[in-house]
C-alpha cells in the first residue's frame, strides 16, 4: 500500500504522520515508522447458555451439607436442580449426594420446600411422601427400583427423601443414560448392544411396575442409571417433577389418561434419541430408518412399534423388552 502522511505536527511535537505501508484500520496517536499491520481481535465464542428446562444443569440451592434424620450428606451440584411449582408455593430441589460417615455411598436427594401452603404445594409435598411409601411397599417385588436410604419431614413443611445412587466397581457414581447422548447417535456395535440390553432391563422393571398398577410417566435418559453389570435402574419414580414430561407421549399432550402404554412410548422415544441423535415427534414420528438407514431392521421395527400414536396399538413393556433382548447381537 502507499505511504500516508496524515495531519502536520501539532503543538508539543506529536504528529500523526505515518511512514510505511498500512494494512487495515489504524488508530494513531504519534509518529509511526515502518510497516503497520492491523490484526483484528479474536473473540472466543460464548459458551452456550444453559437450557432453562434442564434441571440437572442448574444449582439445587441446597446447603453443602444436608442433615436428613441422623445422617449428613455432602451435596454434589452436578447433577442437581431446583424447580418451583407453577404457583410458586413450593420448590423441588434435587441433587446427587454422598453420605458422610462410615457407610459412605452415593444418594439422590430430593427435598420439597413449601413457601406457601397452596393446593399445588401440598400436592407436590404429598407426592414425595407417597413415592417414599410406594418404594417401601414395592421393595423386593419390582427389580431395579431405587433403595430408600433416608426420609424425614422437617419444620416449615419441608420433606426430604434420599434414595441410593449406585456406584461403579471403581467407586464412582454410575453414569446416567444421557452420557451416551454426548457424542451423537450411538453407532458403536458394543455400545449399541449394551444400550439394547439396558433398555430391555428397563422394560422388565416397567412391566413389574405395571403389574402393581403403577405408571412412571416421566422417563428420561438423565433419570436412568447405568450399572456396571448392564442393568438400567430408575433414579426415581418422577412423582415430584413439576415440569412437563421431557419425552411426552401423544396422550400426555392431549391430557388424556396415561397408562402402561405411556411408559412404552417413552422407552421408544429414548431409544429413538439414542439411535438418531434426536427425540421423535410425539404426534407424527417418522420411521427410525428414515433418519438412520443403517439401523438393523428388526431393532427399527421394535422402536417404531413403541412410538405408534394410538396407545392401544403399542406393544406391552414385556413384549417390547423381549424384542430388545432378542437384538443383543444383531446382524445387519
Amino acid at each position: 500500500m502507499e505511504e500516508r502522511d496524515a495531519a502536520p505536527p501539532v503543538a508539543g511535537g506529536i504528529s500523526n504522520a505515518v511512514h510505511g505501508p498500512v494494512n487495515g484500520f489504524l488508530i494513531q496517536a504519534a509518529n509511526v515508522y515502518g510497516g503497520v499491520h492491523h490484526y483484528p481481535q479474536v473473540v472466543a465464542p460464548a459458551e452456550p447458555a444453559t437450557p432453562p428446562d434442564r434441571a440437572d444443569r442448574q444449582r439445587s440451592g441446597l446447603e453443602p451439607e444436608v442433615d436428613v434424620g441422623d445422617t449428613t450428606y455432602l451435596v454434589h451440584e452436578q447433577p442437581a436442580g431446583a424447580r418451583p411449582t407453577a404457583d410458586g408455593g413450593a420448590v423441588v430441589r434435587q441433587a446427587r449426594c454422598s453420605e458422610l460417615g462410615p457407610r459412605g455411598g452415593f444418594g439422590w436427594l430430593r427435598r420439597v420446600d413449601v413457601r406457601v401452603a397452596t393446593p399445588l404445594a401440598r400436592q407436590v409435598r404429598q407426592a414425595l411422601a407417597a413415592e417414599h411409601d410406594l418404594l417401601r411397599r414395592l421393595t423386593g417385588k419390582v427389580p431395579a427400583l431405587p433403595e430408600v436410604l433416608r426420609f424425614a419431614e422437617g419444620p416449615g413443611g419441608a420433606i426430604t427423601l434420599v434414595t441410593a445412587w449406585p456406584g461403579t466397581r471403581s467407586r464412582r457414581p454410575c453414569d446416567p443414560l444421557d452420557a451416551l447422548l454426548l457424542n451423537g447417535p450411538v453407532r458403536d456395535p458394543g455400545v449399541l448392544a449394551r444400550a439394547r440390553r439396558a433398555l430391555a432391563w428397563l422394560c422388565a422393571t416397567l412391566d413389574a411396575l405395571h403389574s402393581h398398577r403403577v405408571v412412571h410417566g416421566a422417563l428420561t435418559p438423565a433419570g436412568l442409571l447405568m450399572r456396571d453389570d448392564g442393568a438400567l435402574l430408575l433414579r426415581d419414580l418422577g412423582r415430584t417433577d413439576p415440569a412437563p414430561p421431557e419425552y411426552p407421549a401423544p396422550e400426555q399432550l392431549e391430557r388424556a389418561a396415561a397408562g402402561p402404554w405411556t411408559d412404552v412410548h417413552q422407552v421408544g422415544a429414548i431409544a429413538h434419541h439414542l439411535l438418531t441423535g434426536r427425540p421423535p415427534s410425539p404426534r407424527a414420528p417418522l420411521p427410525v430408518r428414515r433418519w438412520e438407514p443403517g439401523i438393523p431392521a428388526d431393532l427399527a421395527e421394535a422402536v417404531d412399534a413403541a412410538l405408534v400414536v394410538e396407545p392401544a396399538k403399542r406393544p406391552s413393556a414385556a413384549v417390547l423388552g423381549a424384542r430388545l433382548r432378542g437384538l443383543a447381537h444383531p446382524t445387519r
